[in-house]
């Protein structure tokens, strides 16, 4: 397992300032270079980033070369490795499809949430259909049961004065 260090510890380990490290890490990502990150966005080191810093360094003594041009040929010098990039690309790539995804979803469930309301509208029509049709036979049975009640009412009187009962 590779080891992973921070600004200080990996200047201390090139005998550097933290600073200094910073600045050529900064002049390194400018030429392409890419160093990971850790969760506050700081850059993590590993072996193989100091080799780099200090090849950037030799070209800088031995070779007398200006910083930025020691930068330059250090990242020109390192074999490309996978970058972080990629696999950003990847997850914003694997991201977009799941939106994708999800906004057919949501068009399907917009279309079933239409069709269960025009199904609530027509079955509650129904319903207060049935119940305007009981309430009108309730009103025709009561109309008729006061007709009979009228009706009988007449006929007692003569009822009565033919002796019947």
């Amino acid at each position: 397992m590779e080891q992973h260090i921070f600004s200080s510890e990996a200047a201390k380990t090139l005998g550097i300032g933290a600073s200094t490290i910073r600045k050529y890490a900064a002049l390194l990502e400018a030429n392409g270079y890419r160093f990971e990150r850790g969760t506050n966005n700081g850059r993590i080191f590993k072996h193989a980033d100091l080799k780099v810093i200090s090849n950037m360094m030799e070209l800088m003594t031995k070779e007398e070369l200006a910083i930025e041009l020691a930068a330059e040929k250090a990242v020109g010098d390192t074999p490309k490795k996978e970058s972080p990039a990629t696999d950003t690309n990847k997850d914003l790539h694997d991201f977009i499809e799941q939106m994708k995804d999800l906004e057919i979803q949501q068009a399907s469930l917009i279309e079933m949430n239409r069709a269960l309301a025009k199904q609530v509208e027509s079955l509650t029509e129904k319903i207060e259909e049935r119940e305007r049709d009981l309430q009108l036979f309730k009103m025709v049975e009561d109309s008729r049961n006061k007709k009979k009640r009228k009706g009988i009412a007449l006929f007692r009187p003569l009822t009565a004065l033919s002796g019947k009962r």
